[in-house]
């Protein structure tokens, strides 16, 4: 019977699975050398074994080393010849991957499939000494048609120490021997104090040497753009102070360079090479994006300079500290439309909206009334009234949807520091000791109405939630004592005077899912107040639950918070910004005038509502204004002139730390409804015209 050889002595075997044994021919006294193989390769090796030769190779007899070994005969089958896939034309993994087609034909690129394709380096020497933190971010948010290859490869320590050494022992030799007025000169010292830098940040700071290169890869359709494109790109790099060099020549290494393969070309490599230590290697890290993209957000419009969606999610807690947005912009540049296009698009996934507009309220008329939510004008000619006086009985139950706990403090309390800040409104230069007389005849009201400190004291025996005092009611108890008599004429015109539409009882629906509260007809002297009024109420269905997502809207917030606004409502807007996170929710101011935006107290109000508010919309501004904005928002000189530069419904998003300018879209429907363009305004009171001329018709 002939015998096979199996895998396990195979494997036992010098040479693995490069093995060559022929037939057993030889006499007895050639077994020893016939057990030595031979190395060939290319030969295929039959393992095919039957179970006989496994018994027969177990009971082989143990003997000595030169004992003589039995003849063993072994069957192998011819080699076959080895075909390679590409020969069976069957399609690789490397048809799919390669180009169908390449031509390096041209000094300035190289065309693969179709698109062009340039190459660039930043040239050794051409780095800035010094850097700030993600200095690489304006080159890879220059486009989609700019990419950025960065390797780096970290050297040994002790090797490299010992270099720097020895290179400069023998530069500071050289200096000895030069004048300090030759030209070579400093440029010795230069190369002595870069080499003493090194030496400290990796003996002293222990930081890694490493040798960095940057490859910068253009793409365009056509040979004109890809031109312009290289130039826009070198000069890009000349504004940041570095010198980027073209490829020439070289553009087929720079694109195998640019693969993910880890296999810089050597020559690129040497002409681009630059050491740097660790914590220079780390300020090369873009921390930026070129998108906005949150799953679960609202869609606002496109990026600029790479077409990609930008889609925000204000309420994602993970990506986000907090939900709040600043709106800045001039007059004109489209802040009521990016507001009323916020607000629809978070109306849409189920958020309650609160919309506060002390000026050109009307604005926001028709979209409240297509959307069927509730118009509410706080005015001396309007029916609609909000009692400023009024505890609403869901203030009372804020956890009661996690823990089922009413609020053990006092609600009465609350209501009445917040009255302390409407008359503070109503008379600018009031005193402490009127504010005294005033808290005495509030409590002594609401004290009327069977109302105390105690929370139970809010509902009558039947559970049901007690009548609630006005301004009529307190300015009656005002008129009672002689020593506040004086105080009852200051909130006179609120009670039974011209403005006696404050001093009456809530009559609107306060449950409406989009609310617009429209304060534009107070005159300066009462904007404020009726800007508290309509604050206060909705400060206050913002705390009714926790879980339930809500926004506010706060319109030209300079109102309040400049120059001509009150210290005591200025907190109070400023505690909902730092507040409003805790109940689910979010405040979004928008203002035109910059300026009186930072004018009270030196600016404290609007500097701390900036830093309480994670995201920022900036829109066209002036330059004045757009220099005062780059102060707060430590905005870079290029994203200053940016902000300069934007066109009417053009945004430079700040959203965390990524910074994109973005062009505000609308579907035609939306943009038609929310518009305040006048040539559109016009075009859609042609379009009202003649479509009753011809339903009359």
């Amino acid at each position: 019977m002939s015998n096979k050889i199996t895998d396990e002595q195979l494997r036992q075997t010098p040479f693995g699975r490069f093995v060559n044994i022929q037939e057993d021919t030889a006499d007895e006294t050639d077994n020893i050398d016939a057990d030595i193989p031979s190395y060939e390769p290319n030969v295929t090796v039959n393992t095919d074994i039957q179970e006989d030769d496994i018994i027969a190779q177990e009971e082989k007899p143990k003997g000595s080393f030169f004992s003589k070994r039995p003849k063993r005969e072994k069957v192998f089958t011819e080699p076959e010849p080895e075909v390679q896939p590409i020969w069976t034309g069957q399609t690789t993994a490397i048809d799919i991957i390669a180009p169908s087609s390449v031509d390096n034909g041209s000094r300035d690129y190289v065309v693969v499939d179709g698109i062009y394709h340039a190459y660039l380096y930043i040239a050794g020497y051409g780095y800035r000494t010094r850097n700030e933190a993600a200095w690489l971010s304006s080159l890879v948010e220059a486009g989609d048609n700019i990419g950025i290859s960065f390797s780096f490869k970290r050297m040994q320590r002790d090797k490299i120490l010992s270099r720097i050494a020895q290179k400069t022992m023998i530069n500071r030799s050289k200096m000895r021997e030069v004048a300090d007025t030759r030209s070579d000169f400093e440029e010795l010292d230069s190369a002595i104090s870069s080499g003493m830098y090194l030496k400290e940040g990796m003996n002293r700071a222990n930081q890694d040497f490493y040798y960095m290169s940057t490859i910068i890869e253009v793409t365009a359709e056509d040979e004109e753009t890809i031109e312009r494109n290289v130039s826009d790109v070198i000069t890009l790099c000349a504004s940041m102070d570095m010198v980027c060099k073209r490829a020439d020549y070289k553009h087929e290494q720079g694109f195998l360079s640019a693969l993910p393969t880890v296999s810089l070309d050597a020559d690129l490599e040497r002409k681009s090479r630059r050491n740097v230590l660790t914590d220079s290697l780390a300020a090369a890290f873009p921390f930026s994006s070129l998108e906005v993209y949150d799953p679960e957000g609202i869609f606002l419009g496109l990026n600029k300079y790479n077409n990609s969606v930008a889609i925000l999610d204000f309420f994602d807690a993970d990506k986000y500290s907090n939900a709040n947005a600043c709106i800045l912009g001039m007059s004109g540049a489209g802040k009521t439309f990016l507001m009323q296009l916020i607000a629809l698009r978070l109306r849409q996934q189920g958020v309650q909206v609160f919309i506060i507009a002390p000026i050109k309220g009307h604005e926001f008329a028709e979209v409240c009334d297509r959307i069927g939510g509730k118009y509410i004008r706080i005015a001396p000619s309007s029916q609609d009234c909000i009692n400023i006086m009024e505890i609403r009985k869901k203030t009372l139950n804020t956890d009661y949807e996690i823990h089922g706990d009413k609020r053990n403090d006092s609600i009465l309390a609350e209501k009445i520091q917040k009255l302390m800040i409407f008359f503070s409104l109503i008379k600018n230069d009031i005193t402490q000791n009127e504010l005294n007389l005033i808290d005495g005849a509030i409590v002594r009201t609401y004290k009327t109405f069977g109302i105390t400190y105690d929370n139970e004291s809010l509902f009558d025996k039947d559970g049901r939630f007690k009548k609630m005092p006005t301004l009529k009611d307190l300015y009656n108890e005002l008129l009672s004592k002689d020593k506040t008599k004086d105080l009852a004429l200051m909130i006179e015109k609120f009670a039974v005077g011209s403005l006696s539409a404050f001093g009456g009882s809530t009559n609107v629906d306060l449950d409406n899912k989009y609310i617009v509260l429209d304060i534009s007809e107070m005159n300066e002297h009462l904007k404020a107040l009726g800007m508290f009024i309509a604050l206060d109420f909705v400060w206050d269905k913002a705390k009714e639950s926790r879980i339930q997502k809500k926004v506010i809207f706060l319109d030209e917030l300079w109102t309040l918070i400049g120059s001509s606004g009150n210290r005591l409502a200025a907190d109070y807007v400023l505690e909902i910004f730092k507040v409003i996170r805790g109940y689910g929710g979010s405040a979004i101011a928008a203002t035109q005038d910059i300026s009186d935006f930072f004018a009270l107290d030196d600016g404290k109000y609007g500097k701390a509502i900036i830093n309480n508010s994670r995201i920022k919309f900036v829109l066209q501004l002036e330059e004045d204004e757009a220099f005062t904005v780059q102060k707060h928002l430590s905005l870079s000189d290029e994203e200053a002139m940016q902000v300069i530069r934007n066109n009417r419904g053009e945004a430079l998003l700040c959203a965390n730390r990524n910074k994109l300018v973005i062009d505000i879209k609308a579907s035609p429907y939306v943009y038609d409804l929310i518009t305040t363009k006048r040539s559109d305004l016009e075009k859609k009171r042609r379009r009202k015209l003649e479509e009753r001329k011809q339903y009359d018709d």
